[in-house]
């Protein structure tokens, strides 16, 4: 979007509107940007503004409205990205991959824009599209949490634990949860063989949360069915080793899983006695 030419007043009012809508006075800000808008008929930035507040108050419909009317002015890749949010939001995920692809075409590497487009593919569960995008939000910045997340969601649905991993070390240090990444570095580790490393991530992750039974994004959506796809009948399992734990001691293995099993069905108190019982034994 080009300032140079739009007229020092209307930039004034702009610049106030900017502080209103930071201070939350979203309706004076709109009132506001009108009278830029007023003064400099095609300011961009300005109808662009209109339309987050809108979006932010719930109005969709004023929202994609002033939106389109921005785009009668200068098809500007932000403003593209924010239509294409609103049909996203509405789940008209054709119109809104339109938009986000115009908004690519106008810049290629815009974050937002690949992010956006990477996640109609996701919901979509066109994995490997999704993958394509995402792979380029963190080739622009690395440590993008959202892609990281959901690439690293991506590999274990395709059961490349190794490559989960790889997602997770980046942004292991910025997670905005702790216990729902070493979890899931659990699981990858269990799948792979590691049981010690498996026992240590999951017991971390109950000592850290021990009340926290669901995992952030992709846990919490497992249906039961996808569960059984997963690892099996889980009750049935749990039950054979419950007996098994009855008469003979279990195997390393066997005692990881059936952690992993409780975590699986959010018995979180059982998990932590069992984990912390084989993290003191893999200590002595």
């Amino acid at each position: 979007m080009k300032t140079s030419s739009v007229p020092r007043e209307a930039i004034n009012i702009y610049n106030h509107d900017l502080e209103l809508s930071n201070k939350g006075d979203l309706d004076s800000a709109i009132t506001e940007y009108r009278k830029a808008i007023n003064i400099y008929p095609s300011f961009v930035e300005a109808y662009n503004n209109i339309g987050e507040i809108y979006s932010r108050l719930g109005r969709k419909e004023s929202a994609i409205s002033i939106y389109l009317d921005a785009m009668n002015i200068e098809k500007h890749y932000r403003v593209l990205l924010n239509l294409g949010v609103e049909y996203y939001h509405n789940k008209d995920f054709p119109a809104a991959l339109r938009f986000f692809k115009e908004a690519l075409a106008a810049k290629p590497d815009f974050i937002e824009g690949n992010f956006y487009t990477g996640m109609v593919y996701y919901d979509q569960k066109d994995y490997p599209a999704a993958k394509d995008f995402f792979t380029r939000v963190i080739m622009s910045d690395r440590k993008h949490l959202k892609a990281n997340y959901l690439l690293s969601y991506i590999h274990y649905e395709w059961k490349e634990y190794e490559k989960t991993i790889e997602y997770l070390d980046i942004i292991r240090d910025i997670a905005d949860n702790p216990s729902f990444i070493n979890k899931y570095y659990g699981f990858c580790y269990y799948y792979l063989g590691d049981y010690r490393k498996a026992v240590n991530f999951l017991s971390t992750a109950l000592e850290a949360s021990p009340k926290y039974s669901q995992f952030k994004d992709y846990l919490v959506s497992l249906t039961y069915e996808n569960k059984l796809k997963e690892i099996g009948d889980i009750d049935q399992a749990i039950s054979g080793l419950e007996n098994k734990m009855l008469t003979s001691q279990l195997e390393f293995k066997e005692a990881t899983r059936l952690g992993m099993l409780y975590i699986f069905k959010g018995k979180n108190d059982k998990a932590e006695k069992l984990l912390m019982s084989l993290k003191q034994k893999l200590a002595s």
